[in-house]
């Protein structure tokens, strides 16, 4: 067996939890492997959630550092982190003797490359997940023009051409990349590596769990409970989203939705603008480890996204979550590999949000889902076996992984 010490770098905001929620079960089954983890995270979340963090990824086996980054002014200061972050990486190096560094995303990959100069024998597997800087120009109105943007698509081009391995969340993903890479890039060293969930904490639910949920939420067992697990903002067509849901209400006027955010004033002041509906709706921040539980009460899965050109690169980590748990998914085509990865059998996928495509959605969910729920749950359980479970996600980090460490 081929073993590494890989130092995992990553740059996260205190409202998100992908390392606690994604990462760390992905680390426990490398370290099943012999590979040890070590996580350098740089952040502005306070000093409470950073001992949190802290404490779950040693639960999980893994060493824990936080890096302060400063919010003021914000570009620069986080360019001004990135820079001086390669103290802290080679610090890790050094530190842990370190085989491997995996930065996610590109001011992680930054601090890496620097460091790397002084440490030519250590391996760079750049986790590329997504063309954020692109988001930001979808959704955050940068312009694809301005200098933070194109100085972030060097910086990424850069790490890419650099790497030994890249890992991308899609196909499409890996075209983008090699285009701005260069010439000389190679198709090889790129990995589709998926968002693996735990099949034994994401199942179907027991009926007298889904009860005890519904009761906790105040919600009648016969009533269909729509969900949605996930970030608030634009990207994810929260208003389409509770269109929707106000024409599954008029079908059926018992219907509820249940929303689980790390923003839930964002998702307050959302559900406020449709008055009829607030009553309807219940907003609940629950840890990683609740999100299950919630989900098992529900029938059907909401995964909308604005469809855009950064949106090639995902992988909506809700999509394996809602299948594993066994209810079906309401979908937007061109997302990433979603057309692939969740067939007809158990979900429907828009090809516009108009009114006439969400109210056949809605027709859809009352008149075929509901009355055929059974069906949709083993359905939904064994698409999420096969496309979203955790073994894969590991097998193919771990093959990242050894492919580097051998090579070397």
């Amino acid at each position: 067996m081929i073993s590494a010490n890989v130092l995992f770098v990553t740059w996260d905001g205190p409202q998100v939890s992908y390392l606690e929620s994604l990462y760390l079960p992905v680390f426990k089954g490398l370290a099943q492997r012999g590979h040890a983890l070590h996580i350098l995270q740089f952040t502005w979340g306070d000093k409470l959630q950073r001992a949190g963090i802290k404490a779950a990824c040693e639960t999980a086996g893994c060493s824990y550092r936080s890096v302060p980054i400063l919010r003021r002014p914000v570009a620069v200061g986080s360019l001004i982190t990135a820079l001086f972050g390669s103290s802290h990486v080679r610090r890790e190096i050094a530190q842990h003797n370190i085989d491997i560094v995996m930065p996610r995303s590109t001011l992680p990959a930054l601090a890496t490359t620097l460091a790397l100069r002084r440490n030519p024998e250590v391996g760079l597997l750049f986790d590329a997940d997504g063309l954020p800087h692109d988001e930001r120009v979808d959704f955050d109105s940068w312009s694809a023009q301005g200098l933070a943007y194109r100085l972030l698509r060097d910086m990424e081009a850069s790490a890419v051409r650099r790497a030994d391995r890249v890992l991308t969340r899609s196909k499409k993903a890996i075209d983008i990349l090699i285009a701005r890479a260069g010439a000389g890039t190679s198709a090889g060293k790129f990995q589709v590596v998926g968002n693996g969930r735990d099949t034994n904490k994401f199942k179907p639910a027991l009926e007298i769990q889904r009860t005890a949920v519904r009761s906790e939420l105040g919600i009648d067992d016969s009533a269909p409970v729509l969900a949605y697990a996930g970030s608030m903002g634009d990207q994810y067509c929260v208003p389409e989203m509770l269109e929707f849901f106000r024409l599954v209400r008029s079908r059926r006027d018992d219907a509820q939705l249940l929303l689980l955010t790390g923003s839930p004033d964002e998702a307050e002041r959302s559900v406020n603008g449709f008055v009829d509906l607030r009553s309807h709706c219940h907003i609940r921040r629950v840890s990683p480890d609740d999100v299950p539980r919630y989900l098992g009460a529900c029938d059907l899965g909401l995964a909308l996204r604005r469809p855009s050109f950064s949106m090639q690169a995902v992988a909506p980590i809700k999509l394996g979550e809602y299948l594993l748990c066994g209810i079906p998914v309401l979908t937007t085509r061109t997302i990433g590999d979603t057309n692939e990865l969740v067939p007809d059998e158990v979900g429907h996928s828009l090809d516009t949000m108009s009114p006439e495509a969400l109210e056949a959605a809605a027709d859809w969910f009352v008149r075929v889902v509901l009355p055929n729920s059974e069906v949709f749950k083993k359905r939904c359980r064994n698409v999420g076996l096969r496309n979203f479970g955790l073994a894969a996600t590991v097998d193919a980090y771990a093959n990242a992984i050894e492919t580097i460490k051998s090579g070397r």
